[in-house]
């Protein structure tokens, strides 16, 4: 049997799980109220907006290939694992999060970016990757004539 979970890994994929229940519909500045039956208590979630997308390279124009957006964990559970707390599909998806650090993976049909991307409450941030080495400046120095 594995070991258990850290007891922040839990806590953050409980309040995932209950923030994408909720969470898309309410707006990023207003946070997500979660309620704890055992202790009678209601706490706020502090959550952010993140917009995702990926150029064609530097100076290159926006992806409009299917894309498989996955966020995981930043910090790692007891076993050096990161988890799984969303996924999305789509060249542009806008995904609402709890405040924190996570990876982001795009997986696209002939590779995978990786960036890491923060989650500020009531913020919203835009990310945009870059495929690498297929952007205009990539083309120009591979068509640029060499001396030896």
């Amino acid at each position: 049997m594995p070991r258990a979970i850290s007891r922040a890994v839990k806590s953050t994929l409980l309040i995932f799980a209950v923030a994408s229940l909720i969470g898309a519909a309410a707006p990023a500045s207003a946070g997500i109220q979660l309620a704890f039956h055992e202790s009678k208590t209601i706490r706020t979630l502090p959550v952010g907006t993140i917009h995702l997308r990926v150029i064609d390279g530097v100076g290159g124009r926006l992806l409009k290939a299917p894309i498989t957006w996955r966020v995981l964990t930043y910090g790692r559970d007891d076993e050096g694992q990161r988890h799984l707390l969303a996924e999305a599909k789509g060249a542009t998806p806008e995904l609402v999060l709890p405040a924190a650090w996570y990876i982001v993976y795009a997986h696209l049909p002939d590779r995978v970016i990786r960036h890491l991307v923060e989650v500020a409450a009531g913020r919203t941030f835009q990310y945009t990757l870059v495929k690498p080495g297929t952007g205009a400046r990539e083309h120009a120095a591979a068509q640029a004539p060499r001396f030896r």
